[in-house]
């Protein structure tokens, strides 16, 4: 395992810890990242390739007592992306006093190449009228959500060695990794953790109807150009949500396409550490 130690952006080296609790918009704690923690055993099937390990990397922030904690899945179609690429934005995220982690996962449209399994070719044109995607596409996303559960199952068991408050853990992603976090806190029925809020960057459900009365807290960006994953996805979670009584909250971000991490980056980090700790008291 690698250790790095950032604040902000930089590369630092580690300082003393400072008070819990979050911080205001422009404050942030030292972030210490421990990189390619196994939390599962290796996947016999896939075991030449690293970015479909089950690997992930942690964001650890220099504060007191129990932490919050927030499993981030990488995007990337469910054939590529690494937990590497959003390094960015998971140590802003972490400076604000969350514990991120960073997580690769089983790809399995990476190894199993099926015609019109892909995320643009279902969710480009809009909402599938059948409520369902191509059956690949499904099992990409059951097969990703499994190993996020496998994440969960390492937070509990991991609790005390990094002062996880392993009641407190909330799920996000972007794209592909949005749709794992998506499925996961409100279709896959999974008991291992409760799930306390979901920030869901530009993905989507084929079948909002999975939802539930009482469903953890949602927050979505979306651009409103995405030519991959159509916004009406974004609309259709918000408005289901609200129609049950579950709290949701969307951003609809004009003139902006896929993967607008930058956007994420420079102008709503406070707002994801604000709505992430609020739902996780």
């Amino acid at each position: 395992m690698t250790r790095i130690c950032f604040l902000g952006g930089l590369a630092l080296l580690p300082t003393g810890q400072a008070a819990a609790g979050p911080l205001p918009a422009d404050s942030a704690y030292t972030v210490q990242v421990i990189r390619n923690i196994r939390y599962a055993p290796q996947p016999d099937s896939m075991k030449t390739d690293t970015s479909s390990d089950r690997l992930l990397d942690l964001y650890l922030p220099a504060a007191k007592g129990k932490l919050p904690v927030l499993v981030f899945v990488h995007g990337g179609g469910f054939s590529g992306g690494d937990k590497r690429q959003v390094t960015a934005l998971c140590t802003k995220i972490a400076s604000k006093g969350i514990a991120v982690l960073s997580v690769n996962y089983r790809l399995y449209l990476k190894h199993h190449k099926v015609p019109g399994a892909s995320a643009s070719a279902n969710m480009a044109a809009g909402l599938p009228p059948t409520g369902t995607f191509n059956p690949a596409l499904q099992h990409a996303v059951e097969v990703a959500s499994e190993d996020a559960q496998l994440v969960f199952s390492w937070i509990g068991s991991h609790a005390r060695e990094y002062a996880f408050n392993k009641r407190k853990v909330a799920i996000s992603g972007g794209s592909a990794g949005a749709m794992t976090s998506l499925y996961t806190a409100y279709a896959s029925r999974q008991k291992v953790l409760p799930v306390g809020a979901v920030v869901n960057f530009w993905g989507g459900l084929a079948d909002v109807g999975v939802i539930e009365k009482n469903a953890p807290p949602l927050l979505t960006f979306h651009g409103d150009k995405d030519k991959l994953i159509n916004v009406a996805y974004a609309y259709a979670l918000d408005e289901q949500m609200k129609q049950l009584g579950n709290i949701s909250e969307l951003h609809v971000m004009e003139g902006k396409g896929h993967a607008a991490y930058k956007e994420i980056e420079s102008r709503y980090v406070p707002e994801v550490a604000a709505f992430v700790m609020k739902h996780l008291k």
